[in-house]
């Protein structure tokens, strides 16, 4: 007979190896996420990243779209490979494809905003417009306790209907890489709200306060030489400009700035309305009194006076790339399709040249209006000579412009929206030397505008 210590130790080493070999048959199959985990420690590469768009490309070109959406928006597909995945829109901005967020297909997010504000569908969608391209942008990261990140996303074309796409993270996204400015408003809301903070101080304080504290380069209404708080009075005479104060007491009704825009008679217009945006030229005290391009928000405070604050800015901070690869987007299928076709497509009011408020318009070098969609009435009609609604020949200046190589103008015009006279900023080029197109977006609180 065996001794019990041993017996004992027999028992012991058995239960030992039961637990052991319970353990390894028993084991839990890994997570989706320690699985995403795992395969991001070696996130997939830019590289990797085309080749998968351009592999699901091909798939896509190969079978039906049916077929090929449902296999792109499953989760255990072919096209869910570790960290990469596809995604699949049409050119309206509608989701019609993602296996991460399914909820999503069918919802529109053509306007929806990434973690530092930027519309980061527009974005990838301006590229696909044009083809294929990356855009950047900042998402949440699941895998990393949803912290924001930089993601790099490629996509490419299928057809004139949709498009598709994937991308990859590639660090951190902090606050610094946003529009935020820290030394003045870095946002046409931003702008607004100085300007309100700025009258509500004056009718608060009374105008002599108000005027004193306006005209003080060290008070609280100056941001540094490139923004202030200006004052006049609705005859045009200046009350307050802290860095030009041999200037108070000055008529600036007849003043126009360098491009012969009489900017002054313009904004007493918007602040006799209530208030409004304005795009013109005027001296930059940081740049030694050079005129430099300058947007502006303005607003009455009384009935004897208005005030008005602006940040200098420039065309191509005005001009995002959305707009201006809308428009290069339109100028391409023309090329490939002919300008009949083109033309047809433009004048379609639910066409995929026309995106959100964004819509094509085309006109000839004699005027001749070529595509409008919202105003069939006007196609054929001459409209050179035409005035926006502060008096400027706005058609004019925007053929000039795209005759001359293209760009940016500026000019008032209903806002559909607001139901209001609006600025609105216009991109146009030329197409082959016989006529233009263009779009353009109003300014408005919360317009996406860079600004500073």
């Amino acid at each position: 007979m065996l001794p019990e210590r041993v017996i004992i130790a027999f028992l012991l080493i058995l239960a030992v190896l039961t637990v052991f070999s319970g353990c390894a048959m028993q084991a839990p199959a890994p997570t989706e996420k320690e699985t995403i985990q795992k395969t991001a420690t070696t996130g997939s590469t830019k590289e990797q990243m085309v080749a998968f768009v351009k592999e699901a490309i091909t798939y896509a070109h190969s079978h039906d779209k049916e077929t090929a959406l449902t296999e792109f928006s499953n989760r255990n597909g072919s096209f869910v490979r570790g960290d990469l995945y596809l995604y699949a829109y049409d050119f309206n901005g509608t989701t019609i494809a993602h296996p991460v967020n399914p909820e999503k297909i069918g919802v529109n997010r053509l306007y929806e905003r990434d973690a530092l504000d930027n519309f980061f569908i527009y974005d990838l969608r301006a590229a696909a417009i044009n083809g294929s391209g990356f855009a950047e942008y900042a998402y949440i990261n699941p895998v990393h306790n949803k912290t924001v990140e930089k993601k790099l996303g490629y996509v490419e074309k299928v057809d004139d209907t949709w498009w598709l796409g994937s991308g990859i993270y590639y660090g951190p996204a902090t606050p610094a890489e946003s529009t935020a400015s820290a030394t003045g408003p870095a946002s046409s809301r931003a702008l607004k709200e100085y300007v309100d903070n700025a009258a509500a101080y004056a009718m608060a304080n009374g105008k002599n306060a108000a005027i004193a504290a306006f005209n003080n380069r060290s008070g609280p209404f100056v941001q540094g030489p490139d923004t202030y708080v200006y004052a006049l009075d609705y005859t045009g005479t200046a009350l307050a400009l802290p860095f030009q104060p041999e200037k108070v007491g000055t008529d600036f009704l007849p003043v126009k700035d360098p491009a012969g825009k009489p900017y002054t008679a313009i904004e007493i217009q918007l602040a006799r309305a209530g208030g409004g945006y304005l795009l013109y030229q005027y001296p930059d005290p940081a740049a030694n009194l050079t005129p430099a391009l300058k947007i502006s928000y303005v607003r009455p405070v009384d009935d004897t006076y208005w005030i008005g604050a602006g940040i200098y800015t420039s065309e191509d901070r005005l001009i995002d790339t959305q707009l201006k690869q809308f428009v290069l987007g339109a100028k391409d299928f023309y090329w490939k399709y002919g300008k009949e076709a083109a033309l047809a497509e433009f004048n379609k009011p639910d066409g995929m040249f026309k995106s959100g408020e964004l819509y094509i318009f085309a006109n000839d070098y004699n005027g001749t209006v070529l595509a409008w969609p919202y105003r069939p009435d006007m196609i054929g009609k001459n409209h050179r000579n035409a005035t926006d609604a502060v008096g400027e020949h706005h058609i004019a200046e925007l053929l000039d412009k795209a005759k001359n190589g293209g760009g940016m103008t500026a000019y008032y015009t209903g806002d559909p929206l607001t139901n209001t006279t609006a600025l609105k900023i216009s991109y146009v080029t030329d197409v082959d030397g016989t006529w233009m197109l263009g779009a353009g977006k109003y300014i408005r609180p919360d317009s996406r505008v860079l600004l500073p």
